[in-house]
C-alpha cells in the first residue's frame, strides 16, 4: 500500500499546520436538510464546520422525502434543481420516495438515487475530495467512478453497521447480505479513508472486514453548541405540549423498528400510578402510527405523541426532565454510539440510555445519566423513577453532561481532530477520554461476538 503522504490530498497547509484555503469538497448524500434525522443534522454540521475552516463545499443530494416517503412541497415534479442551505450550493436530484415500511420500495428508493447521482459525475471534476455518506452503500459507486474517471479520491463515511444490522433484523435474505458485504468491503478498500463514528466500528472493519487500519478515521457524532444550550423552563411551550406541572421524559427522533420503541410504552404502563410522570414521543417514522394506535387501544394515557421541529430542539429540552434513548438488544448495538445521545446533554438534560455500546459507556463513565437494560421495561421504568425521585442527582447529571459535550463533542473540536487524522491516520485509534480505555472496550466487544 502507498504511504499516507503519497495518496493524501493536501488537506492541511504543511507550513502553517492550518486548513488549506484551496480545499474543495463535494458531499454526496441521499439525506440532507430540510429533512429531519440524524444523518441530516450531522452532515449539515460537518458542512458548516468545513466552510468555517475555509473549505469550498458543495452538496449533491436527493429531493427531501425522509422519513415520510413523500417528496416535500416545492420540490415535486422536478428532475433536478439548484438550492442553497446556509449559503452552501446544493444540487438536488429526483429519487423514488419511500418510507421504511416496504423493503422492496426502500431498495428502489436507494437504487434510484444512486443511479441518478451517477449522471452528475461531472460535479466531482476539479474537487480535491468527494465525501460519500454511504447510506445506502451503493452510493459509494459514485466515489469509485469519481476516483477512476475524475482522478478525485473519496472518503467512505459509514455511521452504522448497516449490512450487519439488516442481517440481524432479517430485513433482507442471507444471499443479499453476503452480496452487500462483498460490495461494501470492496468500496471501503478503495477509499482514501473510511470514516466512522465509534472505535468499536473501526476495530470491526479492521478485524472482520480486513480494512487497513491506516485507512480508518474517527468522525464521531457531535452537537451544535451554537443552537443547543441550556434554557430556562418555557411555560408557553410546556402548555403547547400539554404537560404543565409534569416531569417529562422525552424521546425525540425517528420512530423505526430497529430502536424498539415499544419498551417506552411498556415502561409507561408500569408507571401509570405516577401522576407526576409523562412520556413525550416526538418525531416521525414508519412505526409512529402503530405506536399511537397501540397507546390508544391499551389506554396508555401517560404517553403523548407530539410534533416539534428540529429548530425548536432547545425549547423541547427546556421542558424535559430527562431524555430517553433506546436501542434493540442486537449484536451490532454493542458497537454503537447514537447521535441522539448528545443534544440533550448540551441542554443540561440527563440521558436515560436503555441499551449497550459506546453510548452506554459514555453515559456511565461520565455520570451524566442512567443506563438501563435494553428491551427491559422494568429496568427502564426503574431508571425513570430513580431520576424523578432524586432531583439532586438529576442536577449533578446535568452539570456533568454539559461539561462533557463542551469538552469533547462540539463539532468544532470533532471536525478539527478528524481533519488531522486524514494526515495522521494512527490518530484514529488514540484514546477517547469519554470512554475509559477505549482500546480495551473495543477488544472486549469484538471478543464477545466471536
Amino acid at each position: 500500500m502507498a504511504t499516507t503522504t503519497s495518496r493524501s490530498p493536501s488537506f492541511m497547509n504543511s507550513k502553517s499546520n492550518k486548513p488549506s484555503e484551496f480545499r474543495d469538497w463535494l458531499i454526496v448524500t441521499q439525506y440532507y436538510h430540510p429533512e429531519a434525522g440524524a444523518p441530516q443534522i450531522r452532515l449539515r454540521a460537518l458542512v458548516k464546520e468545513l466552510t468555517r475552516l475555509g473549505c469550498r463545499v458543495s452538496v449533491l443530494t436527493g429531493m427531501p422525502n425522509y422519513p415520510e416517503g413523500v417528496i416535500h412541497e416545492g420540490y415535486r415534479g422536478k428532475l433536478s434543481l439548484n438550492d442553497e442551505v446556509d449559503g452552501i450550493p446544493i444540487k438536488r436530484i429526483w429519487l423514488y420516495p419511500a418510507s421504511g415500511k416496504d423493503p422492496f420500495k426502500r431498495l428502489v428508493n436507494y437504487l434510484s438515487f444512486t443511479l441518478h447521482a451517477l449522471l452528475y459525475l461531472r460535479l466531482a471534476r476539479g474537487k480535491e475530495i468527494v465525501f460519500i455518506e454511504a447510506q445506502p452503500i451503493t452510493l459509494a459507486l459514485y466515489g469509485l467512478l469519481a476516483q477512476w474517471i475524475c482522478k478525485v479520491p473519496y472518503i467512505y463515511n459509514t455511521p452504522d453497521l448497516q449490512v450487519e444490522i439488516a442481517g440481524e433484523r432479517a430485513w433482507v435474505g442471507g444471499w443479499l447480505v453476503r452480496m452487500a458485504t462483498l460490495l461494501e468491503t470492496f468500496l471501503m478498500r478503495r477509499a482514501y479513508s473510511v470514516a466512522t463514528v465509534t472505535h468499536a466500528f473501526i476495530e470491526h472493519f479492521v478485524s472482520v472486514r480486513g480494512i487497513p487500519r491506516e485507512r480508518m478515521s474517527f468522525l464521531p457524532n457531535g452537537v451544535d453548541l451554537e443552537h443547543l444550550r441550556p434554557m430556562p423552563y418555557n411555560n408557553d411551550y410546556a402548555e403547547k405540549m400539554g404537560i404543565i406541572g409534569k416531569k417529562v421524559l422525552t424521546y425525540a427522533g425517528t420512530h423505526a423498528d430497529y430502536q424498539g420503541l415499544d419498551v417506552i410504552l411498556d415502561a409507561a404502563k408500569l408507571l401509570r400510578d405516577r401522576s407526576d410522570i409523562v412520556f413525550l414521543m416526538v418525531g416521525k417514522g414508519p412505526e409512529r402510527q402503530r405506536l399511537i394506535e397501540r397507546a390508544k387501544s391499551e389506554g396508555i394515557g401517560n404517553v403523548l405523541f407530539k410534533d416539534s421541529p428540529f429548530e425548536e430542539g432547545a425549547l423541547l429540552m427546556s421542558i424535559s426532565y430527562g431524555f430517553i434513548v433506546v436501542l434493540r438488544n442486537i449484536p451490532a448495538a454493542k458497537k454503537m454510539r447514537l447521535s441522539k445521545t448528545f443534544p440533550p446533554l448540551a441542554c443540561g438534560v440527563p440521558v436515560i440510555y436503555a441499551g449497550v455500546g459506546e453510548s452506554a459507556e459514555i453515559i456511565r463513565n461520565n455520570s451524566c445519566g442512567i443506563v438501563a437494560l435494553p428491551e427491559n421495561p422494568a429496568s427502564l421504568a426503574e431508571a425513570v423513577a430513580s431520576l424523578v425521585d432524586a432531583p439532586e442527582k438529576r442536577d449533578a447529571f446535568s452539570k456533568a453532561g454539559l461539561k462533557l459535550v463542551e469538552r469533547e463533542f462540539s463539532w468544532k473540536t470533532i471536525v478539527s481532530n478528524w481533519l488531522g487524522q486524514l494526515q495522521r491516520p494512527e490518530a484514529a485509534m488514540e484514546g477517547d477520554p469519554s470512554v475509559n480505555d477505549p482500546g480495551k472496550f473495543v477488544q472486549s466487544e469484538v471478543s464477545q461476538q466471536r
